[in-house]
């Protein structure tokens, strides 16, 4: 392992990424915490040499985003870029329950 903790924005989405991928020299099940659209992107794309499947991704929301009053965890169904907003992407998160949550600044 490479880190022991990582920081976590109380205001922005972060991903957990679970595939299947190289990790201590072994290939078998991996997990990623992302922070932002592009690298999940380019991870979903098999863009990255350490992970060779993605089989799950779970958005995870601070308490700011959602109405839970604590961090939640859902899994990602689909990410959608706002029509319009193609230069400087906002993007909509639609989880497999049914949730959409927006980047859009609050």
């Amino acid at each position: 392992m490479l880190w022991k903790s990582v920081d976590v924005s109380l205001r922005a989405y972060s991903f957990l990424v679970e595939g299947m991928g190289l990790q201590d020299g072994r290939f078998g099940l991996v997990a990623h915490l992302v922070d932002d659209v592009p690298t999940l992107q380019m991870m979903q794309s098999a863009e990255t040499i350490n992970l060779f499947n993605v089989s799950k991704i779970h958005l995870i929301t601070p308490p700011s985003r959602n109405d839970h009053g604590k961090y939640s965890m859902e899994v990602l169904a689909e990410i959608r870029v706002v029509a319009g907003t193609e230069e400087k992407p906002v993007y909509e998160f639609l989880t497999e329950d049914g949730r959409l949550y927006t980047s859009a600044q609050m």
